[in-house]
């Protein structure tokens, strides 16, 4: 992590790691974060043990309290990475959507989620830890502030979208963009529910595909003309 994350909070409000802690070496934060990655990927937010991250991190519990407040704040932190580093993979194909349509660049964009997911074992591991835990105060917190993000993102695109008459023109965009956001947590949470290894792997894309084309050509029966006759 470099200085500039600093200055950039995707999750936590201020919940954040202590200037002290961004002072520290790039070596010495580097291993509090690889410490506590692996504490939260082995166990869930309210199992997930200070004690064994100092620990692993080699540091000083009374260090510890130095550059976090409490283990509620490092938890957000490394959700912030995990964002971020999600962000770096999803970044070109929103940056870059022209020459595709919305659908394409939904397809893409899971695509390349999943594919942040494959090269990160333990950061997805954190993720479903997460989605498990959804009666825990810690997720209803996270994902109340990350859905607004993404609604915006979504209204973006389709905005966009609906510039160039790929959408229906009467269309809800605002209430698309929220109904895709919530979409979203249920295709992951549909995927681990049907796996019977209840984790992410490429045929999941097979469940992306799916959900792209129901967002595409609805429930409808379109192919036989008025569903009534």
């Amino acid at each position: 992590m470099t200085k500039e994350s600093h200055d950039f909070k995707v999750i936590g409000g201020d919940r954040m790691p202590k200037d002290t802690f961004f002072n520290l070496s790039l070596e010495k934060r580097t291993r509090i974060e690889e410490a506590a990655i692996d504490e939260f990927s082995t166990f869930n937010f309210d199992s997930a043990s200070v004690n064994r991250i100092v620990e692993g991190a080699e540091i000083a519990k009374g260090s510890f309290y130095q550059y976090f407040k409490d283990k509620k704040d490092l938890y957000m932190h490394i959700m912030d990475i995990i964002v971020k580093k999600k962000l770096e993979y999803m970044t070109p194909t929103i940056m870059n959507p022209f020459g595709v349509d919305v659908f394409t660049l939904l397809r893409e964009m899971y695509k390349s989620g999943l594919t942040f997911a494959l090269e990160h074992p333990k950061l997805l591991e954190i993720g479903n830890k997460l989605l498990l835990d959804q009666n825990n105060e810690i997720y209803k917190e996270i994902m109340k502030e990350n859905k607004a993000k993404s609604d915006v993102v979504f209204l973006q695109i389709l905005q966009a979208a609906k510039d160039r008459g790929e959408v229906r023109d009467e269309i809800d965009l605002e209430m698309a963009s929220y109904l895709l956001t919530n979409l979203n947590i249920a295709v992951a949470d549909y995927h681990m529910k049907k796996s019977d290894i209840h984790q992410y792997s490429i045929t999941m894309m097979e469940t992306i595909d799916k959900f792209i084309d129901f967002i595409q050509y609805g429930m409808a029966n379109s192919k036989g003309g008025d569903c009534f006759d």
